[in-house]
């Protein structure tokens, strides 16, 4: 949106900084690289109004193709729609001449408080490795388990499967013959889950496999809408404190955000508490009772 802002008023801003001729006829001049009616772009301020682009613009001027685009799609073509804009009055419009003081207004003011505020929203390195102590439940790798699964939808081949495992034999194997969903491509492979993931008619599951402790642990069956599971435990990660240096740079933007908006605040507190400013309550209490309304919407 903001981009979009600074093209637009940029517009209006481009016959400001070209030079206007006497006529629209004539030879050009030696420096004058276009000429739309009387007004005159001389060279140099072509340049100025390339390297005033954003990167991503002048990424686009790299070439003659790009450069010839942006002088006829853009210089031209803005300066010939401005002119156009003029000559049916719209430069005296006093909504249009509205927006442009608002703009205006709002440059300045943000002119105003990037001085107040330099220097003043810097984290250090202190701050950031304090802030770093004491938060950790904020770095912290939640709890999960690494885990597979035997599916079955019948208790005769539940006990099969029992059998053959109290046996010796290989989970994986035993889920890749047996399960009735899709992991048995996988040999019951169902990844990692954590805590308060899985939907509330597997509570029981998730319970299950967040009991066992130690890697290979088989649970004792579980049943869920969906039939019969046996979970075998691979791997647990997490319940430890992220690495300073892999958050560093997290903690050092959030806090020189806070700190800018702290600043702001101060410093708009400050100004204001140097200025004269007086409320009519009276008139604002009667606006407050017409709440807000206008005639129009009111009828």
């Amino acid at each position: 949106m903001k981009k979009r802002i600074i093209f637009i008023f940029g517009i209006f801003l481009l016959s400001g900084a070209l030079s206007c001729g006497d006529s629209g006829k004539g030879e050009l001049g030696k420096n004058e690289l276009v000429r739309i009616n009387k007004l005159s772009i001389p060279i140099d301020e072509f340049r100025q109004m390339s390297e005033k682009q954003p990167l991503e613009g002048k990424m686009r001027l790299l070439d003659e193709k790009g450069m010839r685009d942006f002088l006829e799609n853009y210089v031209i073509t803005q300066e010939a729609l401005y002119q156009e804009a003029k000559k049916k009055g719209f430069d005296k419009s006093k909504e249009i001449l509205a927006k442009v003081e608002d703009f205006r207004r709002a440059m300045i003011i943000d002119a105003l408080i990037e001085e107040a505020l330099r220097g003043k929203s810097e984290a250090t390195e202190e701050e950031i490795q304090r802030y770093y102590k004491e938060n950790k439940s904020l770095f912290t790798e939640p709890l999960e388990v690494k885990i597979r699964h035997i599916m079955v939808n019948s208790e005769p081949v539940l006990k099969e499967v029992l059998t053959r495992l109290s046996k010796g034999e290989s989970f994986e194997k035993l889920a890749s013959t047996y399960n009735i969903d899709r992991t048995r491509e996988d040999g019951g492979h169902l990844g990692y889950i954590r805590r308060g993931q899985l939907a509330p008619s597997f509570a029981q599951f998730e319970e299950a496999a967040f009991s066992l402790m130690k890697k290979g642990d088989i649970s004792e069956v579980v049943r869920t809408p969906y039939g019969f599971h046996i979970i075998q435990l691979e791997e647990i990660r997490g319940v430890q404190q992220r690495p300073f240096e892999q958050v560093r740079e997290r903690i050092r933007i959030f806090l020189q955000a806070k700190k800018k908006q702290e600043a702001y605040l101060n410093y708009v507190k400050e100004v204001k508490s140097k200025s004269t400013i007086l409320i009519n309550e009276k008139l604002w209490d009667e606006e407050k009772k017409r709440g807000g309304k206008t005639k129009e919407d009111k009828k």
